[in-house]
């Protein structure tokens, strides 16, 4: 395959992919435990479960890739801990669980036909099907829950990691149009998300003060 990037940009943008969005779930789990609210959408949680799960043990492509996607797996699972564990108490939590299982159980299935009509051994047409829909529900959850479990940084991270694999898929596959339009409108919704944020960030700040000043 012809290189289209000098090699070592390639090994860059994989480290790239690999510490970003590993700091994205750190991120999320530490604000979590500190607000009591988990910080990643629940279909969210389990499409990325699954995800991680099916290509760490099922279907891996690299014996590097199989070590990062674990560290992933293992902290999205504290994340789907945080989930359960925060969840209101009028939730009915053998609900949660059902549909837990129902979700990844379809996910798993379409993450399979999509390696296979694809014939994407690397899961990149999923993966980046997963990536627009966190996109879209954490700005619905930033809408529902206010900062609990957000902030600016894991917006940040998320799109720089995300800016990563994009590039880096782009020299795999120059030619795909829907690859292409699912990584501009990961990146325009990543923006619309840290502008929402950084409005929620500047409001409770000057709330903060105008009380201070009250007081």
């Amino acid at each position: 395959m012809e290189h289209l990037f000098p090699l070592m940009a390639e090994y860059f943008l994989l480290l790239g992919v690999a510490l970003f969005w590993t700091i994205v779930y750190v991120l999320i789990i530490f604000k979590g435990f500190k607000d009591k609210a988990c910080g990643m959408p629940f279909a969210s949680i389990c499409a990325n479960i699954t995800w991680e799960f099916t290509y760490t043990f099922i279907m891996p492509f690299n014996p590097l890739q199989q070590i990062v996607t674990l560290i992933w797996f293992l902290l999205d699972c504290i994340i789907l801990f945080q989930f359960f564990s925060f969840a209101k108490k009028r939730s009915n939590k053998r609900m949660l669980y059902t549909a837990a299982g129902a979700l990844m159980t379809i996910f798993f299935l379409l993450y399979y036909g999509a390696a296979v009509e694809f014939n994407d051994k690397m899961g990149l047409y999923s993966a980046f099907g997963i990536n627009l829909l966190m996109s879209i529900l954490f700005i619905q959850l930033l809408q529902r829950q206010g900062m609990q479990g957000q902030s600016l940084s894991i917006g940040f991270f998320k799109m720089i990691g995300t800016l990563c694999a994009s590039i880096f898929s782009y020299y795999l596959h120059p030619q795909s149009i829907l690859l292409t339009i699912m990584y501009i409108i990961i990146l325009a919704l990543d923006v619309v998300y840290m502008l929402l944020i950084s409005k929620q960030e500047i409001k409770i700040v000057s709330q903060t003060s105008g009380a201070q000043k009250a007081a």
